[in-house]
């Protein structure tokens, strides 16, 4: 198999999106849309928190399904910062097909949005839920 894993693929595909937004962007900074937040990443941030992947069918070669987490973190004194900007990826990760290198993305779809005060009682976490389907390209 030539070309990048339907993981690697989605996940470059994923950041790409979200960094591509102006409003994503300016609110978290050229840094704030990652994979793995830096120490001491300043707030707001995205990050990819989990990728998982399976069979379609009983053969990996005929396609993937991926559950994917995001997390938004925010220091905002209330819940709206991370609301919005949950709101904002998620739109921009279902406006139009996402291109993956060597792999076609048959369906991508939000299965969840949640968001919590973490235990130090000043940072709002938001994550965001989302089932995608992959089929190597022949």
């Amino acid at each position: 198999m030539s070309g990048p894993s339907a993981e690697l693929a989605l996940r470059k595909a994923l950041l790409a999106r979200l960094n591509g937004s102006g409003v994503l962007s300016a609110q978290m900074g050229p840094e704030g849309i990652c994979d793995v937040p830096a120490r001491g990443q300043a707030f707001p941030f995205l990050s990819l928190e989990a990728l998982g992947s399976k069979p379609l069918l009983s053969d990996p070669s005929e396609g993937l399904v991926h559950d994917l987490r995001l997390q938004v973190l925010s220091r905002a004194p209330s819940r709206d910062e991370v609301l919005t900007l949950m709101e904002e990826a998620s739109g921009q990760i279902l406006d139009g097909a996402l291109t993956l290198d060597g792999h076609h993305l048959v369906g991508l779809q939000l299965s969840g949005r949640s968001t919590a005060l973490m235990r130090d009682g000043r940072t709002f976490r938001g994550v965001i839920e989302l089932r995608a389907v992959t089929e190597p390209l022949v």
